[in-house]
């Protein structure tokens, strides 16, 4: 197996007295496709803002490629890691194009405009996510699967080596969940991209994710394949509930519910 591209050792942070991630250690390879659960409040955000080096461990070690990511400047790590909240919320009526363009803004300089490559780069973007069509649109006004894939697009014009999502499908129906994780298991297995999204529906993360991260209270509770991790005993214990669970047997996915 290659060398991991991301590595966490020890890491522990707090919000100022409260401990939100709790000594966690993981790689991460490249071309993994990583799904991390568990409960509201169990720290998956925080992770994940770890990782990107939104947020600066109290302890331990984050390190890219070998290297901690305090050693790279911000725009280079943009340059390397992608970051899409679970929010889009925008103020000023950017269309589309521009929005998706701004992904670019990592490998400009000041009081430089982006370049032809730039543009090419943006539009290719836009087509691996279906979104050319909504170019000349203000993203205000496009629907909420829609504002995602924007999103998507806008990060892949970074030409990230890591994407990291925060619930990409938490707002969205059925049909535009589907959509994007679609996107993103083809980005995974057609562009090698590595993939770490934060989850709470485990259904689409066992349909999805190569691999699982279940934690709880800021700690790792199982780390593996959907099949190993998705099992009823330990789930019942993290999310404090008495479930039902079925293993499709074609394509590994569960389905859970409440034991009544």
């Amino acid at each position: 197996m290659s060398a991991p591209i991301l590595q966490l050792q020890d890491v522990s942070f707090a919000y100022q007295k409260d401990p939100v991630v709790k000594q966690v250690s993981l790689n991460i390879h490249p071309g993994e496709f990583v799904g991390i659960l568990g409960p509201n409040g169990s720290g998956k955000s925080t992770l994940l803002k770890l990782m990107g080096g939104l947020l600066k461990n109290d302890l331990g070690s984050v390190l890219f490629k070998e290297t901690e990511l305090a050693q790279y400047s911000r725009k280079r790590l943009a340059q390397s890691i992608a970051w899409i909240p679970q929010e889009h919320p925008m103020v000023f009526p950017f269309r589309v194009a521009e929005i998706v363009l701004m992904g670019r803004h990592p490998y400009l300089s000041p009081l430089t405009f982006e370049t032809e490559k730039d543009f090419d780069i943006a539009g290719r973007a836009m087509e691996i996510t279906d979104t050319t069509h909504l170019s000349g649109r203000s993203f205000n006004e496009v629907s909420g699967g829609e504002k995602q894939r924007v999103v998507i697009a806008s990060a892949l014009a970074q030409e990230p080596e890591i994407m990291l999502l925060d619930e990409p499908t938490s707002a969205l129906d059925i049909k535009y969940q589907l959509e994007v994780l679609n996107i993103l298991k083809r980005l995974n297995q057609e562009n090698g991209m590595t993939l770490l999204l934060a989850m709470h529906d485990l259904h689409l993360a066992s349909k999805f994710c190569q691999r699982l991260i279940l934690i709880n209270q800021g700690q790792i509770v199982k780390d593996g394949t959907p099949e190993e991790v998705l099992q009823k005993e330990v789930l019942e214990k993290v999310y404090d509930v008495r479930i039902k669970l079925f293993r499709d047997h074609e394509d590994g996915s569960v389905m859970i519910s409440p034991e009544s």
